[in-house]
C-alpha cells in the first residue's frame, strides 16, 4: 500500500475528505437557530438587521462599531442594543452625553434589554409547524422554558449600576392593549405583542446635580497637577501632538449633556407606564436622548408583526443622519482609544464579510499546507547510479526491441540505423 500514500490519487483523497468535513462546518447543513442579541450584520432572531435595513431604505448610512472612540464623532445617530439587562457604566454613560452634547442635533437611541425573542420564536414555530413536527417544537420550547426559569441571569444582569438615565419596574402587570403617547396614533393595539412585566422609566431628576455621570479623566495623561492653583494662567494643561487623535480634549472636559435644563417625553405608554421616552435640553429639542424599555418591537423576529414594523417606523423618523449601531456584549463598550490605537487596526478582520472570508482563508490555507508538503507513505532511501556506459545503452535498446517479438521489424532498424552511419552489417 506504499504505492497508493504516495501518489497524487491519495493526497487528493485526503483534500476531498477534509474538505467534506468542512462543509459540515460552513453551512451545507440545516444550521442551528441564531439568538445572538443586538446585532446588525447577522439573521439572529434577537438581531437589529432588519431594523438596520429600514434605515438604509430611508436614505441613512448605517454602520457599527465596538468601541467608544473619537470616530463616533462623524454620526448624527447612534442606536444601541446592549446585551445587559442593567444599566450602563457611569464611564460609558458620561461618554455617551459628552458624545450628544457636541453637536445640538444628535441622537441617542437606548434599547433596554428585558425581551428575548426566543420563548416567543418557540411559541410561534410550535404553533404554525405541520402536524409531524409539532411535538418537536414544542419540546424545545419547554426546554427553552425551563431553562429562563432555571437562570436568573437570562439576560445577563449587571446587579450593580447607577440610575443616571432611567430606573426599572419589575414584576407589573399591565394590559398591553392600552397604548398611549405620539407613536401610538396609527397602530392597532390589539394586534401589538410588546413585553411589560419590566420597564424603564425616566430617572427620578436628570436635573439633579449628584444624578450626572462622572468621566473618570486621567489628570496626568494631561500634565495637571491637583495641586496645582487652576486658576492660575500657566496652570492650563497644553494638549500634546499626540494626543491630537486622543478621545479626550481638554475642551471637552466641560462639555455636559446637563448644562442645560433636561425636560422628559413618553413618547409610548403602555396602561399609563412609560416604554419610551426621551430626554432633551430645553434650548436644544433636537439633541435626543430616546430610552426604549426593550425590543419587543424592534428586533428581527418581533418586527414580524406589521403593528410592529409601523412603531419601528416611528422610531426610524427620530434618527437624523449617518447612524452608527454600537454592538457590545454582556461586557459593555470599552470607551477611548487613539485613531492610531494597534488594536484599532485589526478591527476589520472581527467585521462581515472579512469573519466569514479570514477564517475559511486560513482554513484552506492550512489544508494545503497539510495535503501538499508533508511526505506520505513510508520514507524511502533515493539510490544514485553513477553514468553508464555505452555498452549499457545498446543493451537497452536491445532489451526493447526484443519485447517487440518481432524479428523482422528489428533486423529492419537495425539495418537502418547501419545504413544511416555507413556500417557494414558484420
Amino acid at each position: 500500500m506504499t504505492w497508493f500514500r504516495s501518489t497524487p490519487l491519495f493526497r487528493l483523497m485526503v483534500l476531498a475528505g477534509l474538505a467534506g468535513l468542512l462543509s459540515l462546518q460552513t453551512g451545507c447543513y440545516e444550521k442551528a437557530t441564531d439568538f445572538t442579541y443586538g446585532k446588525v450584520a447577522d439573521q439572529s432572531v434577537n438581531g437589529v438587521s432588519v431594523f438596520a435595513n429600514l434605515l438604509r431604505q430611508r436614505g441613512h448610512t448605517v454602520s457599527r462599531k465596538k468601541r467608544l472612540t473619537r470616530r463616533l464623532d462623524k454620526f448624527q445617530t447612534i442606536v444601541w442594543a446592549p446585551d445587559n439587562n442593567g444599566g450602563p457604566p457611569e464611564n460609558v454613560a458620561a461618554w455617551m452625553e459628552q458624545w450628544l452634547a457636541r453637536d445640538p442635533t444628535r441622537v441617542l437611541i437606548y434599547v433596554g434589554r428585558s425581551y428575548d425573542g426566543k420563548l416567543p420564536f418557540y411559541r410561534s414555530m410550535a404553533g404554525a409547524a405541520p402536524a409531524n413536527e409539532r411535538d418537536q417544537w414544542q419540546r424545545k420550547f419547554n426546554e427553552i422554558l425551563i431553562q429562563e426559569a432555571d437562570y436568573d441571569d437570562w439576560f445577563n444582569l449587571e446587579t450593580e449600576w447607577k440610575p443616571h438615565w432611567f430606573e426599572k419596574e419589575e414584576d407589573l402587570r399591565l394590559d398591553s392593549s392600552k397604548l398611549g403617547g405620539p407613536w401610538a396614533e396609527g397602530v392597532d393595539p390589539g394586534l401589538v405583542e410588546l413585553e411589560c412585566s419590566t420597564l424603564i422609566t425616566p430617572a427620578t431628576d436628570f436635573n439633579d446635580e449628584d444624578a450626572a455621570p462622572a468621566f473618570d479623566v486621567d489628570l496626568a495623561r494631561h500634565h495637571a497637577d491637583p495641586a496645582t492653583d487652576f486658576n492660575d494662567e500657566d496652570a492650563a494643561p497644553e494638549l500634546k501632538p499626540e494626543d491630537q487623535d486622543s478621545e479626550y480634549y481638554y475642551d471637552d472636559w466641560y462639555t455636559s449633556f446637563r448644562e442645560e435644563y433636561l425636560t422628559t417625553k413618553d413618547l409610548l405608554t403602555v396602561d399609563g407606564k412609560p416604554f419610551a421616552f426621551q430626554v432633551s435640553p430645553a434650548t436644544y429639542p433636537g439633541q435626543k436622548l430616546i430610552v426604549v424599555s426593550n425590543g419587543s418591537f424592534l428586533l428581527n423576529f418581533p418586527l414580524t408583526n406589521s403593528e410592529h414594523r409601523k412603531l419601528a417606523a416611528k422610531v426610524a423618523d427620530e434618527v437624523k443622519g449617518d447612524v452608527v449601531f454600537i454592538e457590545s456584549s454582556y461586557r459593555w463598550p470599552k470607551v477611548g482609544g487613539q485613531a492610531n490605537d494597534p488594536a484599532l487596526r485589526w478591527t476589520w478582520i472581527g467585521q462581515a464579510p472579512m469573519n466569514y472570508i479570514v477564517p475559511h482563508f486560513l482554513f484552506w490555507g492550512v489544508l494545503y499546507c497539510f495535503v501538499f508538503f508533508p511526505i506520505f507513505g513510508r520514507p524511502k532511501r533515493v539510490q544514485f547510479h553513477p553514468p553508464k556506459a555505452f555498452r549499457s545503452h545498446v543493451e537497452a535498446v536491445a532489451s526493447i526491441l526484443g519485447r517487440s517479438k518481432e524479428q523482422s521489424w528489428a533486423r529492419q532498424v537495425v539495418d537502418l540505423w547501419l545504413a544511416r552511419n555507413n556500417k557494414t552489417k558484420g
